[in-house]
C-alpha cells in the first residue's frame, strides 16, 4: 500500500534577507544607495508627470543615533504601489510608461525587504501626488513571517506634502556615520542636479566640467561637429590644450536613428571611467583605446547587473563601440593641427589603424640645418636638393649625407614617432634610405681648371703643415645624393674626394680669381670648418701615436725659447711695483725665483691695446659664407682660427654683434707672449677648451684631441670677482691664431673682468703642460 501527500514550501526569512543583502548588494552601505535611488526614482517621476524642475525637489538624509532617514518630495506611493511593489519583493512599479519615460534608474524590484538585511525596523511614510491622505506602514525584522500578515498599514489625514519618508532602525553591526555615508553616497549621487543632503552637508549638483577641470581655460576647443558610425551618431566637441592633451563631448546622441538621451565626456589620460544612468552613479566601465580616455559616460541604455558591481555585457559594448567612434572622429580633428606632432596617443592610433595619410603634420628633423617640418612637406622641401632619409645614428652617415646640395631626414629613434615617420617616407612622401655608400666618380686632373688645381694643392699643403697628414690624396669628385665628402683608405694614403659642386668650393675659388690675397685664407678655413669633420679620425693629433710626435713636437720648439732674457723685464717691472707698494713681496719671489715653468709674469693691457675683431681681422665676418657642417659634439676637439697673414698689437679683442662665425663670442683675451714662445704651438692644432672661474681666478685649460695632453692658462685678477660669480663650463673651442699673438674667447661672464675703462689693468698669469 502506498502512502501519498504533500511537502508545504517554505524559506528561512532571516536566510533570504541575509541573501538580499549581503550577498546581492556588495555592501550594508548599498542598501543607503538603494533607497536613495528609489527617492531620486521618485523625484523623476513627479517632474515628468508635473513639468517640474529636478533642481526644484530635494533628498534629505539624516544619519546618527544608530537611525538612517531617507526623506524625498517625489510622485509618493499608491497603496497598490506600496502593498504590490515596496513591501513585495521581486515587483517594480518602475516598468510604467511613465518610468520609463523619466528615465528612471531601478528596475530590479527587490523593495523594501532588502533593507532588513541591516536594520531591526523599517518604516515608511508616504503620499502619492494624487492623493488626499497620508499611509503610514512599518515592520519589524524578528517579526516578518512568509505569506503573514506581520507588517502594520494605516492611513493618515495630515497636512505634509508628496514624497516620501523612509525611516530604518539599524542593527547595531551595521553602524553607519555622516562621514562614511558622505563618502559612500557621493560617487553615485555627486552629479545628481536635485540637492542631496546629508543632515546638513550637500553631496549632489557638481558638473562634469567641475569634476574633470572642463572649466580650465587652457582647454580650447578645435572642432565640433556631427558624427556618426555603425547604428550611432552625436555632436562631437574636440578641446585641446597647451600639452596636446585632447578632452571630448559627445552630445545630441543616437542609436538607429533613435534619440539616445545622455553624453560621454571624456579626457585624454582622465583615468577610470564611470557610468551612469540620468546622473545617478551605476558602476565602472572597463575601456580600452589607444588614447587612454576616463571620465564620464551618462547614459539611457546603461543596466547595471543585478548586485549593481558592474554594468551588464551589452552596456559596455555599446559604450565600446561609441569609444570607437570618438578616437576616429578626434584623429580626424587633431591630424590638420599641430597637436598631432605632439600627441603621441594620435601618432599610435593612426599608426595602429593604418591611417598613414593623417601624419602630415608630425615633424621630422631635416640636416644639416636641423629644422623640424612636417611630413607633408618632406617631397617640396628645397626641390633644388636631393632628399635620403636615415633611421640611425651613425654620425658618419649623418656627416657624410647631410650638406649643401642634400637634405638628410633624420629619422627619430622613439616610438610611435619613429614607426609613423618611416612608414609615411616610405609609402607617401616616397623618399629613398641613404645607401650604405655613395657613388663616387672622382675627376681627372686633366679636366680640371688652373684655379681648381691650385685649390687642391693648397688644401694638400694645409693638412701637411697644420694637422701633420704627409700621406694624403686630395681630388674632385661627383658625388652622389649630395654628399660633400668622401674619405677612405688606400693602402696607408687616405683619400679625399671633394664634391665639385660644392657651394662652399665655388665661394674660395671666386677669391683665388677676384682677391687672390684672401685665397690662403679661406682654404685654412675651408679645412678647419668643412673637412676637418670628415677627417679627424685620421689626424695625427687625434690619435696615440700622433699625440706622442705632437708633444715631441711641441717640446723641441719650446728649446727655441727656453733662454729669452726679455723676459725679465717683466720681473723688473715686478720689483719697481713691489718698491712702490703695489704688489706683495711674495709676487715678487714667486715671478724672479720660481725657476719653473709655471713661474707668474704679470700682463698689463692699456686702453690702445683694445680692438675690434672687424679692424683687426677685415672679413672674417664676412668669411662666415663658408659655412661649418653641424658637429656630433660642440664641445668636441676642434681646429684654431689660423689668421698668420695678420699682425697686431691688440690684447682685447671685441666684436660688435654675436656672429656663429665666432661661435657668438664677443670678446677675446691675447695669451702672454712668452706662452705665444715656449707653447703656443699646441694651440695650432685641434683642442678642446675648458673654463674655470672665482674669487681673483680665470683657469683656461685646454686639451689635444685624444685628451692626454693639457695645457693650462691660469688668470690671478688684481680685483676679485663678484661674490657669486663662480663658475665653469665646457666652451666650444674658437682659438685665433696670428702672426704674432693667439686671442681665446672670454665667457660672457667674465667680459667684464676684462673690460678697459679708463686706465691700464693689470693681472698674472701662470701656464703650463700636463701630459
Amino acid at each position: 500500500m502506498t502512502a501519498t501527500g504533500r511537502i508545504m514550501f517554505d524559506v528561512e526569512t532571516s536566510r533570504i534577507l541575509q541573501i538580499l543583502s549581503a550577498e546581492i548588494y556588495d555592501s550594508p552601505k548599498a542598501i543607503l544607495r538603494e533607497n536613495v535611488q528609489n527617492a531620486y526614482d521618485a523625484i523623476l517621476m513627479r517632474c515628468t508627470a508635473q513639468d517640474l524642475k529636478v533642481e526644484e525637489c530635494r533628498i534629505q538624509i539624516t544619519v546618527g543615533n544608530g537611525v538612517l532617514k531617507v526623506e524625498d518630495d517625489g510622485i509618493g506611493m499608491s497603496e497598490e504601489v506600496l502593498r504590490q511593489n515596496f513591501w513585495k519583493a521581486g515587483s517594480s512599479g518602475k516598468r510604467s510608461e511613465l518610468a520609463q519615460k523619466s528615465g528612471v534608474i531601478g528596475t530590479f524590484g527587490i523593495g523594501a525587504l532588502a533593507n532588513f538585511g541591516v536594520c531591526t525596523s523599517l518604516s515608511v511614510e508616504t503620499r502619492h501626488i494624487d492623493a488626499t491622505e497620508t499611509l503610514v506602514s512599518s515592520a519589524r525584522r524578528e517579526d516578518l513571517k512568509i505569506a503573514q500578515e506581520c507588517i502594520t498599514f494605516d492611513r493618515v489625514v495630515n497636512t505634509r506634502g508628496p514624497g516620501t519618508t523612509i525611516t530604518a532602525e539599524l542593527d547595531p553591526s551595521f553602524a553607519i556615520d555622516e562621514k562614511s555615508t558622505c563618502d559612500y553616497l557621493r560617487q553615485y549621487v555627486r552629479f545628481l542636479p536635485a540637492p542631496v543632503f546629508v543632515n546638513e552637508t550637500k553631496v549632489s549638483q557638481e558638473t562634469f566640467d567641475e569634476a574633470l577641470g572642463g572649466n580650465d581655460t587652457a582647454f580650447e576647443v578645435i572642432k565640433t561637429r556631427g558624427v556618426s558610425g555603425g547604428n550611432y551618431g552625436g555632436t562631437l566637441e574636440t578641446a585641446v590644450n597647451a600639452q596636446s592633451r585632447v578632452r571630448v563631448r559627445l552630445t545630441n546622441l543616437t542609436l538607429s536613428g533613435n534619440p539616445l538621451r545622455g553624453e560621454l565626456y571624456l579626457v585624454q589620460q582622465g583615468g577610470q571611467t564611470l557610468g551612469f544612468r540620468n546622473l545617478f552613479g551605476l558602476a565602472p566601465i572597463p575601456l580600452s583605446g589607444q588614447y587612454g580616455f576616463g571620465g564620464f559616460v551618462n547614459l539611457d541604455i546603461l543596466h547595471p547587473t543585478a548586485g549593481r558591481e558592474a554594468l551588464s555585457r551589452e552596456s559596455i559594448q555599446h559604450v565600446t563601440n561609441m569609444l570607437n567612434l570618438i578616437e576616429s572622429s578626434v584623429s580626424a580633428d587633431l591630424a590638420p593641427t599641430d597637436h598631432a606632432d605632439q600627441n603621441q596617443q594620435f601618432q599610435q592610433y593612426i599608426l595602429a589603424q593604418g591611417s598613414i595619410a593623417l601624419a602630415g603634420n608630425v615633424r621630422i628633423t631635416v640636416l644639416p640645418e636641423k629644422p623640424d617640418v612636417k611630413l607633408n612637406q618632406v617631397a617640396t622641401y628645397e626641390p633644388g636638393k636631393s632628399k635620403l632619409f636615415y633611421s640611425q645614428r651613425d654620425p658618419t652617415i649623418l656627416k657624410r649625407f647631410a650638406s649643401e646640395q642634400a637634405n638628410l631626414f633624420h629619422v627619430s629613434q622613439t616610438n610611435p614617432r619613429r614607426k609613423l615617420q618611416l612608414r609615411y617616407l616610405n609609402e607617401i612622401a616616397k623618399v629613398k634610405e641613404v645607401p650604405d655608400k655613395p657613388i663616387v666618380d672622382r675627376i681627372a686632373a686633366s679636366k680640371l681648371g688652373f684655379d681648381e688645381t691650385v685649390f687642391l694643392i693648397r688644401i694638400r699643403a694645409v693638412l701637411l703643415d697644420q694637422y701633420l697628414m704627409p700621406d694624403v690624396e686630395v681630388e674632385f669628385a661627383t658625388i652622389s645624393h649630395g654628399v660633400a665628402f668622401q674619405v677612405d683608405g688606400k693602402g696607408d694614403t687616405l683619400r679625399v674626394a671633394i664634391a665639385r659642386d660644392m657651394p662652399a668650393v665655388k665661394v674660395v675659388l671666386e677669391f683665388y680669381r677676384s682677391a687672390r690675397e684672401a685665397f690662403d685664407p679661406f682654404v685654412q678655413d675651408f679645412v678647419r670648418e668643412q673637412l676637418y669633420q670628415q677627417i679627424r679620425d685620421h689626424v695625427p693629433s687625434s690619435t696615440k701615436l700622433g699625440r706622442d710626435a705632437l708633444f715631441r713636437r711641441i717640446q723641441q720648439n719650446k728649446e727655441l725659447f727656453r733662454v729669452d732674457y726679455s723676459d725679465f723685464g717683466e720681473a723688473e717691472s715686478l720689483l719697481a711695483d713691489y718698491l712702490a707698494g703695489k704688489v706683495e713681496f711674495s709676487e715678487v719671489v714667486r715671478a724672479v725665483g720660481g725657476g719653473g715653468r709655471a713661474s707668474i709674469q704679470r700682463q698689463e693691457v692699456r686702453r690702445d691695446q683694445v680692438g675690434t675683431v672687424e679692424q683687426e681681422f677685415p672679413g672674417i665676418i664676412e668669411a662666415d659664407a663658408v659655412t661649418a657642417p653641424p658637429a656630433t659634439n660642440e664641445f668636441e676637439a676642434a681646429p684654431p682660427i689660423m689668421k698668420e697673414e695678420v699682425k697686431t698689437d691688440m690684447k682685447v679683442l671685441t666684436v660688435s654683434d654675436p656672429h656663429p662665425k665666432l661661435n657668438n663670442f664677443q670678446m677675446f683675451l691675447a695669451l702672454s707672449d712668452r706662452l705665444n714662445k715656449r707653447e703656443g704651438e699646441f694651440l695650432h692644432f685641434p683642442h678642446t677648451t675648458k673654463v674655470i672661474w672665482g674669487s681673483h681666478r680665470v683657469v683656461y685649460i685646454f686639451t689635444d684631441a685624444t685628451g692626454e695632453l693639457s695645457l693650462y692658462y691660469d688668470v690671478e685678477l688684481r680685483e676679485p670677482l663678484g661674490a657669486h660669480e663662480t663658475g665653469g663650463s665646457m666652451f666650444r673651442t674658437t682659438t685665433i691664431v696670428t702672426a704674432d699673438r693667439i686671442y681665446v674667447p672670454v665667457p660672457k661672464e667674465l667680459e667684464k673682468a676684462f673690460q678697459i675703462i679708463d686706465h691700464a689693468k693689470e693681472f698674472f698669469v701662470r701656464f703650463d703642460t700636463v701630459p
